[in-house]
């Protein structure tokens, strides 16, 4: 079945076209193994440049999502051989690659490397970090009432955690996380949530970073995030129900 592909509108043309095929191939709407048009096809239906093209081709191919062969074109690869973990908040980008099976997915590999994450913040944790931590709780008890607030200082929670762990790996991870937490935030952070909960337990994290306590830090974070993942869930199998997200989803941004 032919792709239509519509002109871009006014948005930076090469972020426009990364973000136009890549959603394309991740919904399979170019499946593993399809020729793309060439870049004559592609600039004339998107109503971009050969130059803009040529350049989001060559993210496609960083991002390990298609392969080129010289003299033949560029073909889909299968997402699955992908070592780019930019794919992951690339995948909830789009309401119709996005389900309650993925998220589970994305959930049960976060609290993997989450728990390891406090565990090493509570080992390496230094009193500097302890401070700031202790700042973001204070600032948690005025405004962490509020929705927004929250997301943001949990945001800020965990570039401190991933920070306090002296190992840039994990800093890398983490950081991808709180990427996530921005996207899925609506899902958790809302009228909802339980703030007297929350601040609890984050005081809780905190008194076992302080006390080097890398066993009880893990306990604590495995109970919040259980919780949160129960909400979060509940919440995409709601939106999936009604037809909001997955396959047969408008295609919008979420």
């Amino acid at each position: 079945m032919a792709v239509e592909l519509k002109p871009l509108a006014s948005v930076r043309r090469v972020d426009g076209v990364l973000e136009r095929l890549r959603s394309l191939i991740l919904t399979g709407a170019y499946p593993v193994g399809a020729r793309l048009p060439n870049e004559r096809e592609l600039a004339e239906a998107l109503g971009v440049n050969r130059s803009s093209v040529r350049e989001a081709l060559r993210w496609l191919q960083f991002l390990e999502l298609i392969e080129v062969r010289h003299g033949q074109g560029s073909f889909v690869r299968d997402i699955s051989g992908s070592s780019a973990l930019q794919l992951i908040e690339a995948l909830l980008r789009d309401r119709r690659t996005v389900t309650a099976d993925l998220l589970r997915q994305i959930l049960e590999f976060r609290r993997h490397i989450t728990v390891h994450v406090v565990e090493l913040a509570a080992r390496n944790r230094t009193p500097e970090l302890i401070e700031r931590a202790r700042a973001l709780l204070a600032r948690e008890a005025q405004a962490g009432s509020n929705p927004e607030a929250a997301l943001e200082l949990d945001v800020q929670m965990n570039t401190l955690l991933g920070e306090a762990t002296g190992n840039l790996m994990y800093q890398f991870l983490t950081n991808l996380f709180t990427k996530l937490i921005r996207r899925l935030g609506p899902l958790y952070y809302n009228d909802r949530r339980d703030h007297s909960r929350s601040l609890e337990t984050h005081h809780q994290v905190l008194a076992a970073l302080e006390s080097g306590d890398a066993a009880g830090a893990r306990r604590i974070l495995e109970i919040m995030l259980s919780y949160s993942e129960a909400a979060i869930l509940a919440e995409l199998e709601r939106l999936e129900a009604q037809g909001l997200i997955g396959p047969d989803a408008l295609e919008e941004p979420l």
